[in-house]
């Protein structure tokens, strides 16, 4: 047993087995919480779901020293819903139900499986507060690596969107918080995957098996539950289900005011990791953030729910709500660094010019992170500004790998880093990275086109068509990825699939290529209408000087395309960012002008 770890002394208990000395030799929560999962998990346990629940509450209640709430009023209504109007004299629901549990757990270690477990639980007549104890018939040598067996593979968790149960529909995003913060604090678990938000939510109201899943995630255990609030009463109801056998490990059901919201957030996380500990000793409970004010946390996951939409709109909308939130909650840090990523996305997508959103970016990515330098969010925000708008890639990456020794499962943290290494030229690594930010978000349709540029610039042209192919199939017009098929089909001189693919867009960097492509199959009429068309756009919206210089290389005019590349620079248009590994832009390598380029991006030339 590990020095802290916590242990769970209980009353003597009656039983046919010899039982250890439970003051010289305690049973530790670990080993409590996986005899639990062997128990809930045996032939003789699995196929009743309402004795499963009621002992596992009664397990986790006194593990966490709140056995004052194992009273037959709190557990008709914690495990079997029922309501305030409950009358023990008229319904006897839990006395039933729990003779039937010490029954079953009497055979359980007298006839079938537990028979040669290592701990006892039970339950005496009378009290609802399970007993613990460390059988003899137990080898002390094997007590101690109880839960130090090394895990078949690493553990990977996914928290589903939990279920909005609310009498308002439009309590979504307040739900989604309460998944999204759950994963947030165990993406601080050393040692663990944590499936990013962007997959997990792929599922948003989905009936779909469990072992499915898990298989399309990766995950060996996934979380659910359902949030209920009506006006300030909450009651939110958490399982973790494996997603191999489907079986149920844990459960728990909280009825709380509001603004216990936060700590329930923690006690699902923290019983996730006491769980996983038993196959991973290494892994300790996440960190405890303070709890920020209600009211300045609900408008926050109000704007977080629109910047997940990435429309214009959307984070549009994200930015006023942010900006309303911070005049009346100064030093909420998460505003701030919410703002920083929205008005990136703006400039992401050519909706903002870069150079027009820097100073706010700036001021408020740094902001984030001065007023909370320990969390992943803050960091990974500062980090994306000192690459993409700052070209300081030395600070950048100290920045990303702060955030990761913070949060090591923060899939954007390993998608920024990895991105800035590609735009240095660090192609393996930028591999690596990838590919465990695609382990930590399968389902999404980013980091499935970002591994295809990847394997574009590289030259493997079969496998970046396969993950443009499943990033359309997880979103079948993302701009991204049609912009990377449109430069992969360039690359091979499949100018008419160029042409057919990015004819419907109305992107100016997709209009660009388009002109590019007309030109080199022969037809300057249309390159020329397609730049007509830029010049157009250019009256009604920002048009990043990069989409010309797309067309100006395909017409064979470098002067031009050299002189729009600089525009774009001082636009800040991220995408520039990969002028170096670029490979459209190979015809301008050997100018002296493209040089200065790169230098002007503290790029390697």
């Amino acid at each position: 047993m590990n020095a802290g770890e916590k242990q769970v002394p209980t009353p003597p208990l009656s039983s046919k087995k010899s039982l250890a000395n439970s003051a010289a030799d305690p049973v530790p929560a670990t080993a409590v919480r996986g005899q639990l999962a062997r128990v809930v998990n045996s032939p003789s346990f699995v196929s009743s779901v309402r004795l499963c629940r009621f002992l596992t509450h009664i397990v986790n209640r006194t593990i966490d020293g709140d056995i004052d709430s194992l009273k037959e009023f709190s557990i008709a209504m914690e495990v079997f819903d029922r309501t305030s109007k409950y009358d023990p004299n008229i319904d006897a629901i839990v006395r039933v139900e729990a003779r039937r549990l010490r029954g079953k757990l009497k055979s359980y270690y007298e006839e079938g499986q537990g028979t040669v477990d290592p701990v006892l639980i039970g339950l005496r007549p009378g009290s609802y507060v399970p007993v613990f104890r460390w059988l003899d018939a137990q080898p002390a040598k094997h007590r101690e690596e109880i839960g130090a067996a090394p895990p078949p593979g690493r553990i990977c968790v996914a928290v589903l969107p939990f279920v909005n149960m609310s009498p308002e529909p439009e309590q979504d995003y307040f739900c989604d918080g309460i998944s999204e913060e759950i994963t947030n604090s165990l993406t601080r678990v050393s040692g663990l995957n944590v499936i990013a938000r962007t997959s997990a939510f792929h599922f948003k109201g989905a009936n779909i098996d469990i072992r499915e899943v898990g298989q399309r995630l990766g995950a060996n255990l996934v979380i659910e539950g359902s949030v209920r609030k009506a006006g300030e009463q909450l009651r939110i109801t958490a399982q973790a289900i494996q997603t191999e056998s489907g079986h149920h490990v844990w459960s728990e059901t909280f009825r709380r005011e509001l603004q216990d919201v936060f700590a329930i957030q923690e006690e699902i996380a923290q019983s996730v990791a006491d769980l996983l500990r038993l196959h991973m000793p290494e892994v300790q409970g996440p960190v405890r953030p303070s709890p920020p004010d209600l009211d300045a946390y609900t408008r926050y996951l109000q704007a977080r729910f629109l910047i997940h939409q990435q429309s214009p709109e959307t984070l549009h909308a994200a930015l006023e709500q942010l900006r309303s939130l911070t005049e009346t909650y100064p030093d909420y840090a998460l505003a701030y660094s919410g703002m920083a990523a929205a008005n990136g996305l703006l400039a992401q997508f050519g909706i903002v010019s870069g150079h027009d959103v820097y100073p706010e970016v700036k001021s408020n990515a740094e902001r984030g992170y001065a007023l909370d330098p320990e969390s992943g969010a803050t960091c990974t925000v500062l980090g994306a500004l000192r690459a993409w708008f700052e070209h300081r890639w030395d600070e950048a990456g100290r920045m990303f790998d702060c955030a990761l020794k913070l949060q090591p499962s923060h899939a954007p943290a390993h998608m920024f880093r990895a991105m800035a290494l590609l735009c240095q030229g660090d192609i393996k690594a930028a591999e690596s990275g990838l590919r465990r930010s695609t382990e930590l978000d399968p389902l999404s349709a980013s980091d499935c086109a970002r591994m295809a540029y990847l394997h574009y610039v590289k030259g493997d042209y079969p496998s970046a068509e396969e993950h443009l192919r499943k990033s359309f199939e997880l979103d079948r017009d993302y701009p991204e990825a049609r912009l990377y098929e449109g430069l992969l089909h360039f690359q091979q001189e499949r100018y008419d699939m160029v042409i057919q693919c990015l004819s419907p867009s109305a992107s100016p960097l997709d209009i660009g290529l388009l002109a590019a492509s007309h030109a080199l199959e022969g037809s300057l009429s249309r390159a020329e209408e397609c730049i007509e068309r830029l010049h157009q756009l250019a009256g009604r919206q920002y048009v990043t000087p990069l989409a010309e210089s797309f067309a100006a290389v395909g017409m064979g005019d470098f002067d031009l395309a050299l002189q729009c590349l600089d525009e774009a620079i001082n636009h800040k248009t991220n995408f520039v960012n990969l002028l170096a590994i670029e490979p459209f832009f190979h015809p301008l390598h050997t100018d002296r002008r493209f040089a200065k380029l790169l230098k002007k991006l503290n790029l390697p030339h």
